[in-house]
């Protein structure tokens, strides 16, 4: 990796995490602000074709796509064969975020739903590094066979 693209990559990272904690430790439901909206869609959807779509589905989707970058990052800084603790400390992290939540921010809701999603979104980025490690791996494989 170049250390431009380097760079950046820890830009982002940085940059991904500082929104996180921000989203995580926000004194209020971050949706608050769009409740109406929210509901005006999920409304929207239901009376057209996707009666099951409701407001915790949507929270809980919202939640796993939160935590995939969680997952990349921590899989890609950790080593190869220790891959799975990116999962394990987005776990970790999650229930302690909900746990400050529970202690120190009373208008948010904790739950174990929460940590159940995050820690699902986690584990789909890390198995996205994998598949990508893999797919990279085996393009090395046959372009070193073929040079045999």
């Amino acid at each position: 990796m170049s250390t431009i693209s380097h760079k950046v990559a820890i830009l982002l990272a940085v940059a991904y995490f500082a929104v996180l904690a921000g989203i995580l430790f926000w004194p209020s439901p971050v949706d608050r602000p769009i409740d109406s909206a929210l509901a005006e869609i999920i409304e929207w959807l239901r009376t057209h074709g996707l009666p099951f779509i409701g407001y915790r589905k949507v929270e809980f989707a919202a939640n796993i796509l939160l935590f995939v970058p969680f997952g990349i990052v921590a899989a890609l800084r950790l080593p190869r064969r220790l891959w799975w603790l990116a999962v394990v400390i987005a776990a970790a992290v999650s229930g302690l975020v909900e746990l400050a939540q529970a202690i120190f921010l009373p208008d948010r809701v904790p739950a174990l739903s929460d940590i159940m999603a995050n820690t699902s979104g986690a584990f789909m980025g890390a198995l996205l590094v994998l598949f990508v490690w893999s797919v990279r791996r085996r393009r090395v494989l046959r372009a070193s066979h073929r040079t045999v």
